[in-house]
């Protein structure tokens, strides 16, 4: 853009981008390495990168893209209906399509689904191009929020984005989730950090906060995930004790 290039073939090639991404992230994740620790691996490689691009510079003037980052439609700021429709088309892609249920099984259990005869290594990547052309799109409307763009990955983005996940009740082994659900987790947490600022405390207390939450979160699902395998093991058995009575 700032080379005189169209906005829409530069917003088409950022998203291509980060579709790859998310591909290689997929592919090799099926290597049978760890897909948070690809993530990571690939997120050092993509920042260093975007940094030589730009030479480690911030990239402003990024005007072009008002309307998707300042502009308000009907006194609503143009990022709020990308959100809702990126939540709208995904909620009814993992509820409402065969294919989107099909991922959510194969988050639960990428076992049973190969064995149903599905092809579950097609679906985990399916998963991560999703996942990456989101964050491409997240990436893009920053840019256009701030009008500038840093080639720099920011930590406390995906700290967040981590914290607004598991206070949903999201489970991170998958198979369990709603995107409405991580809607509202990231509201409450940015009502908190908005709240905070507002009274004028310091912004490591919203950070501070949001660790508490990700704990509580990851404990809150343990305990749920416990307690509901107690009483299955519980049920089984009692049905077992009554079926040889």
């Amino acid at each position: 853009m700032v080379h005189g290039w169209p906005v829409w073939i530069a917003l088409l090639l950022g998203l291509l981008l980060g579709i790859a991404v998310g591909l290689f992230n997929g592919l090799f994740s099926l290597r049978g390495f760890n897909p948070i620790i690809v993530s990571i691996g690939t997120l050092s490689v993509t920042s260093a990168a975007a940094t030589l691009v730009a030479g480690g510079y911030t990239i402003p003037g990024l005007q072009k893209l008002d309307f998707m980052g300042t502009n308000r439609y009907f006194g609503i700021p143009a990022p709020v209906y990308i959100v809702a429709a990126l939540y709208l088309v995904g909620t009814i892609f993992l509820t409402r399509t065969r294919d989107g249920i099909r991922l959510m099984a194969v988050g639960g259990s990428s076992e049973a689904v190969r064995r149903s005869g599905l092809h579950s290594d097609r679906y985990r990547v399916l998963g991560f191009v999703i996942s990456s052309s989101c964050a491409a799109i997240g990436g893009i409307v920053s840019a256009a929020v701030v009008t500038e763009a840093n080639p720099a990955a920011s930590p406390a983005i995906i700290f967040t984005a981590l914290t607004a996940v598991a206070l949903a009740g999201v489970s991170l082994q998958g198979g369990r989730g709603s995107l409405p659900r991580v809607l509202v987790g990231a509201l409450v947490l940015a009502t908190i950090a908005n709240g905070l600022t507002i009274k004028g405390v310091q912004a490591y207390w919203a950070t501070g906060v949001t660790g508490v939450l990700l704990l509580a979160s990851l404990w809150f699902e343990k305990w749920l995930s416990t307690t509901v395998s107690n009483r299955l093991v519980a049920t089984a058995a009692a049905s077992v004790h009554s079926g040889r009575s």
